[in-house]
């Protein structure tokens, strides 16, 4: 830059401050957001006309008429900024939109994923994300990133020998790669016979999790989606692990989606379910949840526990037959043009097809069977709401390798509109996306508000995200630790 255009730089930086300006501390290195709208969930109106001061990686103060000659200043006028949102459910390791095959037969359309990803994610506005099923090895490409959200995880996410995920152990399995193993003694005859049963109990399992750095313990009771028989960690296993992680203050989440789950799930005690009730049996077309299905929600109601809808996860798996999706043009943001491209190709849309063929394997009307699993989502969500159980984000992001229906980012903005559509007030959004998630896996010291001391992580907004869900749509810019990104630049065409 020339000098002539660093000294009117300056110039209009030290013009930009009000004349009445009050005084606070300022040093190298600050940046101002003047004259915005801060809506934070800790307030109970938004605070209009405001101005925000950060330095370094956090916030310094909020208020009005804040006065610091040395800042970088953006201008906020007409603008609003919340709190950097938080995904408490993701899978950075799947390697979606296609399957481990063709990632390891197109080691260039996986780097491109990967290198989009976590841009994606801060494009939506994401800036802290909680991975539920975190492979320390898959995931390792991460921290090479020059931009990415922060990451935390809950461990590897704990099964049972022959459950899911686990139904086909390999017969070398050592120790090391059991790590998301938990011993079931109800499930004995399936437990790999070179593995020491002592090792894995949930005292071992646990102390392993939380030395490994994880903030949470999840773990998956999911018996078949309703087709299957899968064995799942008994209520006596699950109660083991949750006394254990209590003791080490980490918060613990169970994979539940049937009835049976859910009754699993509170007997436990558990903490949080992640996602919502859409499982049960009879009629798969019928989207009316049953009595026991009600009589649950109640149930986690009185328990004080929380829930994960993942709705546009469930909405999602009809992509397998109307991949559609794609051409959306937001799709872009999420997904590099180059994956665009081979998804539209032949082979793609052949890995679809086998993808399909599965499911009509095991229902002839499996296009419509998806389409009501949705609507059960839906009511089940109407529900939770009205039984006053509090909703934490997440979105299940990628929900399994090949998944194009679940993009990461724009699969958050796609599960605000499902939130909002069943009739979720866009303030208890922004607070489940922020400071409830926060609270819930220890974290809101640090950040889900706007509040002096916390990290700078923040969104600017050019729409009020509590006047139309939509809001989510016109990110002007991401903040990451007092980094200013802009939107535009985050589009895997950059």
């Amino acid at each position: 830059m020339a000098k002539i255009e660093i000294c009117l730089a300056v110039l209009l930086a030290v013009l930009a401050v009000p004349a009445d300006a009050g005084t606070a501390a300022a040093a190298p290195g600050e940046l101002l957001i003047r004259d915005v709208t801060v809506i934070s969930p800790e307030r109970t109106r938004p605070l209009a006309h405001a101005d925000v001061l950060i330095r370094g990686s956090r916030i310094l103060d909020v208020g009005r008429k804040i006065r610091a000659l040395h800042a970088r200043v953006i201008d906020g006028k007409g603008r609003y900024l919340i709190p950097g949102l938080i995904d408490s459910h993701v899978h950075i390791g799947f390697p979606a939109p296609f399957d481990t095959n063709i990632a390891a037969a197109r080691p260039d359309l996986l780097a491109s994923y990967r290198e989009q990803l976590p841009r994606a994610y801060l494009a939506f506005g994401y800036t802290t994300l909680i991975d539920l099923a975190f492979d320390r090895r898959a995931s390792s490409w991460w921290d090479a990133t020059p931009l990415h959200p922060h990451l935390l995880n809950c461990g590897p996410g704990l099964r049972v020998a022959g459950g899911y995920g686990a139904q086909h152990l390999p017969a070398n399995l050592t120790a090391e790669g059991a790590a998301d193993l938990v011993y079931e003694p109800d499930a004995a005859a399936a437990w790999p016979k070179q593995l020491n049963p002592a090792n894995f109990t949930p005292a071992k399992v646990v102390e392993r999790v939380a030395r490994s750095g994880a903030i949470c313990l999840k773990v998956y009771v999911e018996s078949g989606f309703g087709i299957f028989h899968w064995p799942v960690p008994s209520v006596a296993t699950l109660a083991a692990l949750h006394r254990q992680a209590k003791r080490r203050g980490m918060p613990m989440i169970i994979h539940a989606n049937s009835v049976d789950a859910w009754r699993e799930a509170l007997a436990a005690r558990t903490e949080i379910i992640a996602h919502g009730l859409w499982q049960w049996p009879g009629d798969r077309t019928n989207a009316v949840p049953p009595p026991e299905a009600r009589a649950l929600i109640l149930q986690a109601a009185r328990q004080q526990v929380e829930d994960q809808p993942t709705l546009e996860t469930v909405y999602g798996e009809a992509s397998v037959f109307d991949p559609s999706l794609i051409d959306d043009p937001r799709y872009a943001i999420a997904i590099p043009r180059k994956i665009i491209s081979y998804l539209h190709g032949s082979e793609a849309a052949a890995a679809r097809r086998a993808v399909a063929d599965r499911y009509l394997k095991n229902f002839p009307n499996a296009p419509q069977v998806i389409v009501v699993a949705g609507q059960r989502a839906s009511a089940t969500l109407r529900l939770i709401k009205a039984a006053g159980i509090r909703l934490l984000f997440g979105t299940d992001t990628p929900a399994e390798e090949g998944d194009v229906g679940n993009p990461p980012g724009l699969n958050g903005r796609l599960e605000m509109q499902r939130w909002a559509e069943d009739g979720i007030p866009l303030r208890q959004i922004l607070r489940a996306a922020t400071l409830d998630n926060a609270r819930a896996f220890g974290l809101a010291k640090d950040r889900g508000s706007i509040e002096a001391g916390k990290r700078a992580d923040l969104v600017l907004l050019s729409a009020n995200p509590l006047k139309d869900v939509s809001a989510y749509e016109d990110v002007v810019m991401t903040i990451l630790d007092g980094r200013q990104i802009i939107r535009s630049s985050l589009r895997s065409a950059n």
